[in-house]
């Protein structure tokens, strides 16, 4: 005949296995006396399970629980604490899907107008700054207010007068240096300042184009370039206009990553590219030296055949089809259509690679007449490929939206 232990002698002998078991386990991180404590105590749970003293044990297992959950230190609570840790992850999980998913990218330039912008400097002959509610109004259209007068007398120093920096990858500005080493923030980009003409510094301005060593106009994509800028030496006097006017500053767009890892890229996207591996001379001409990004359409995929009879861009022997390339090529409000210049000038045929080891890609600019792109320095290779525009996030209005 079998007897079956009572359930509280059951509950008794699982206590009893648990309490052991937090003893092994804790040995060398509890303090001598709470060890002895809760020892002392399994002695005494042992002694009334011999003994069946259900009260005792009932008693017992109140006091070894809560002399267990004493017996090891607690971590104070803290709310700066946890939201430190919050900010880091969410730190790591940013910096993961810019590297990985969606990258967020200015244009700087003009070459993708009116489908994206750039930077547009104006200068006023008079200062047209609003109050601070109308600024924060046009900040948010994506326009800035510029009046910089000089707050220092002096001579600039010959190398690096103005050198140019950015906050956060944003908000980019300059700072004019002196001989005497004073110096002022202009919170300007530099490419505001080269392209405004009330700038009297000795700055050459350029409109829509490039200039080379000799002088000579070497691509219509409307950017500034260093050399021309004379600063050393100049005497700027306290209370001197150095420049006025607006910024509408260039769209943000964010670029999806992700995507080329699944599919192949398609004709009439608008995409980005890196310049690494690109030898030629117009890519190497106003650019900061080492790879930089590229955003244009994607007007030529491997296997295709190019031409250009203005103001339509043709694609293996027929007019382009794609809706930005027709868009483009319909010359309706801003769009000049395509120009032929460089290696499609003159009727010239490009034909595009299809080898798996050599698979090349044709980018070209929607503003067709102001860009610098496959026409001059050749065709895209498939490992340079980033990733196709998905969103202009800001300004919001103007190109806010899917980019097509």
């Amino acid at each position: 005949m079998f007897f079956l232990s009572p359930r509280y002698l059951k509950h008794a002998k699982l206590l009893h296995k648990g309490v052991t078991r937090f003893i092994n386990y804790k040995r060398d991180v509890l303090p001598q006396a709470k060890l002895d404590e809760i020892t002392a105590l399994r002695t005494r749970l042992e002694e009334a399970m011999r003994a069946r003293d259900k009260e005792r044990l009932a008693s017992l297992n109140d006091e070894i629980n809560k002399a267990c959950e004493k017996a090891l230190p607690h971590a104070e609570h803290s709310d700066i604490g946890e939201n430190v840790e919050v900010f880091f992850v969410a730190i790591v999980i940013a910096l993961g899907i810019r590297s990985y998913i969606a990258q967020p990218f200015k244009i700087p330039t003009g070459s993708m107008q009116p489908t994206l912008y750039g930077l547009v400097a104006n200068h006023t002959d008079q200062d047209v700054t609003p109050n601070f509610f109308a600024q924060c109004k046009d900040w948010v259209a994506g326009r800035s207010y510029y009046n910089v007068v000089a707050n220092h007398t002096g001579r600039l120093r010959k190398t690096d007068a103005l050198t140019e920096h950015s906050f956060l990858g944003f908000f980019a500005h300059c700072r004019m240096h002196f001989e005497d080493g004073a110096s002022q923030w202009i919170w300007a980009p530099m490419r505001q300042l080269a392209t405004d003409q009330e700038f009297n510094l000795g700055f050459l301005h350029l409109v829509g184009a490039q200039i080379s060593a000799d002088g000579a106009q070497i691509t219509p994509d409307a950017q500034y370039v260093s050399s021309v800028m004379d600063l050393g030496g100049k005497q700027i006097t306290k209370g001197q206009l150095l420049a006025r006017g607006t910024l509408d500053t260039g769209d943000h767009v964010l670029v999806n990553k992700l995507a080329y890892n699944f599919r192949r890229p398609t004709r009439g996207e608008v995409f980005v590219f890196t310049t690494k591996n690109i030898r030629s001379p117009y890519m190497n001409i106003g650019v900061e030296e080492g790879s930089q990004h590229y955003i244009k359409r994607l007007v030529g995929v491997p296997g295709d055949r190019l031409e250009v009879k203005s103001p339509e861009l043709w694609v293996n022997g027929k007019p382009a089809e794609e809706f930005g390339m027709k868009r483009v090529a319909a010359m309706q409000g801003n769009y000049k259509g395509y120009g032929n210049f460089g290696f499609l000038s003159g009727g010239l045929v490009r034909e595009l690679s299809n080898r798996d080891n050599s698979r090349q890609y044709w980018a070209m600019g929607d503003n067709s007449y102001n860009s610098s792109d496959s026409r001059y320095w050749g065709t895209v290779p498939e490992r340079n490929l980033v990733g196709p525009g998905l969103f202009c996030y800001f300004p919001l209005g103007r190109n806010w939206g899917v980019i097509r």
